[in-house]
């Protein structure tokens, strides 16, 4: 039997050990493994989780604009109602300034009738009454005057005579009863009816106009008031447009 011998080759990474007898040929021993070093396999896993996060933050972003495109669509449609709501404020504002310019000019116009025609013609009129009370009772009176003396003569009848002048007398009595009521009535008619008349048409005026002022100062409020909501809104949508801006620029640059 031939002895055998063994033989030990040293390569980098490989160690080969062979066993030879004149009979066998060398065995290949495989080579030992070793790991990635640990810098290298933390890399790809940092490189993972950063895309992951840029991908969480580009997705927030994406909800973020649509809730920014959904608000500024709804400030629009809002912006178009408060418009008409502005526009029908601002008819009943014209309509309240227009009404009360027309009592103040009525309740003016009302006034000077009543200086200028129903009082003078009022009075007149009261007058007239008065003249033909007073007339009647001078009529009366007169004519009770002539039946007296008429009858003073003997050929009349007692009783016709009795009769004659007493219808006289009270024809009289009436005459100056309605006389002395007449003129009561007119002295009521001016020192109180037409006064008071008049004062009523005066606080009329002072009503009405005061109406007026009123209309204005809300007239000058709804202009003011208006005037902000309208710029309260603009810069509302203006904010939304550039807020909707700068995310979609963001969301631009990230895909870059």
């Amino acid at each position: 039997m031939k002895p055998l011998f063994a033989a030990a080759l040293l390569v980098p990474g490989l160690l080969v050990v062979a066993c030879q007898s004149p009979a066998t040929a060398p065995v290949a021993v495989p080579p030992v493994t070793q790991g990635p070093p640990k810098e290298a396999a933390q890399e790809p896993a940092q490189d993972k989780a950063k895309d992951k996060e840029k991908a969480e933050q580009q997705k927030a972003k994406r909800k973020e604009l649509r809730g920014k495109q959904r608000e500024l669509e709804a400030a629009n449609l809002e912006h178009q109602v408060a418009a008409i709501d502005q526009r029908a404020r601002q008819w009943s504002v014209d309509a309240a300034l227009e009404k009360t310019a027309a009592d103040v000019q009525h309740a003016r116009k009302a006034l000077a009738t009543f200086l200028e025609d129903v009082k003078p013609r009022e009075l007149e009129e009261k007058k007239i009454g008065i003249d033909q009370a007073v007339y009647q009772a001078e009529h009366a009176k007169d004519e009770l005057g002539e039946l007296e003396a008429m009858y003073q003569a003997d050929e009349f009848a007692k009783k016709t005579k009795e009769l004659v002048l007493k219808r006289g007398r009270r024809s009289l009595e009436m005459a100056e009863r309605s006389l002395a009521v007449a003129r009561k009535e007119n002295a009521h008619f001016e020192q109180v009816g037409l006064p008071e008349r008049e004062r009523e048409l005066r606080q009329r005026i002072a009503d009405v106009e005061l109406e007026r002022r009123k209309a204005e100062g809300e007239a000058e409020k709804c202009k003011l008031e208006l005037e902000q909501a309208r710029k309260k809104q603009a810069f509302r949508i203006a904010d939304l447009q550039e807020e909707i801006a700068e995310l979609e620029q963001a969301l631009a640059e990230g895909k870059s």
